[in-house]
């Protein structure tokens, strides 16, 4: 009987031994923490060691992500995922030829509404190496990501690098001549105007006349003289006749 015991115990042992799987490590991440309205992340999962098969679940908040169909992406020939509907996207990839590995598959998802910290998670993993099937063990089986709208910094009115507003009182070029009224910009012909404007006789020159000669007792005078003249060549004529 105890012979027959120790039969059993020993099957059971060797088929839990066969169950049993080996853990690996692996890591959960995102390429951004922060983006905003119409962005994308990209969840990255990788494993210690390269894999022929891995499937896993990732489940997000479908109010603040959409999933971006057909996304999945490995160095496996057949990649394949599908949004379940239910906030959560299912993962699988594995190769058709014997010999080829991958170790890393990536999926992205697309920012549809802002929030602080939205959680992705992986759940229901499972690897198989060349050496069987695997567990993988992650450091985290989260990663937030917030969406926000980016914000813009003030302004600072002290920046001294900033040009302050010019007072319109003061002149920007202290060295610029101020624009002369059409008075001062006369010169000498607007005086001239001025002085043809304000007299009625001027020379040829422009210049006002401010004396007039005195015709009515210059001509009187001058007959007066030519004939004193003519009667003191008559005397002096007579005179020496005799």
């Amino acid at each position: 009987m105890r012979k027959k015991i120790l039969g059993i115990v020993t099957i059971v042992t060797l088929v839990l031994m066969m169950l049993v799987t080996s853990v690996n490590a692996a890591e959960f991440t995102a390429d951004k923490t922060e983006i905003k309205k119409g962005d994308i992340v990209t969840l990255t999962v990788k494993v210690d060691e390269p894999t022929q098969v891995i499937q896993f679940d990732v489940a997000y908040d479908a109010t603040k992500y959409e999933y971006v169909a057909d996304s999945a992406s490995s160095a496996l020939e057949a990649t394949s995922s599908a949004d379940q509907g239910n906030g959560t996207v299912r993962v699988s990839a594995f190769a058709t030829g014997a010999t080829t590995t991958a170790d890393t598959l990536t999926l992205q998802f697309k920012a549809i509404e802002n929030g602080e910290n939205v959680a992705f998670t992986i759940s229901n993993a499972a690897i198989k190496t060349e050496e069987g099937r695997v567990e993988p063990t992650f450091a985290s089986t989260t990663v937030n990501v917030t969406v926000a709208e980016p914000t813009e910094e003030p302004t600072d009115p002290e920046n001294p690098d900033e040009e302050e507003p010019t007072d319109p009182s003061t002149p920007e070029d202290p060295d610029k001549e101020e624009p002369t009224t059409p008075d001062e910009n006369k010169g000498e012909e607007g005086n001239k105007d001025e002085n043809k404007g304000s007299s009625e006789y001027v020379d040829e020159d422009g210049n006002p006349i401010t004396r007039l000669p005195q015709t009515g007792s210059l001509l009187p005078a001058i007959a007066v003289g030519a004939v004193i003249l003519v009667a003191a060549a008559i005397i002096t004529f007579k005179a020496i006749k005799k």
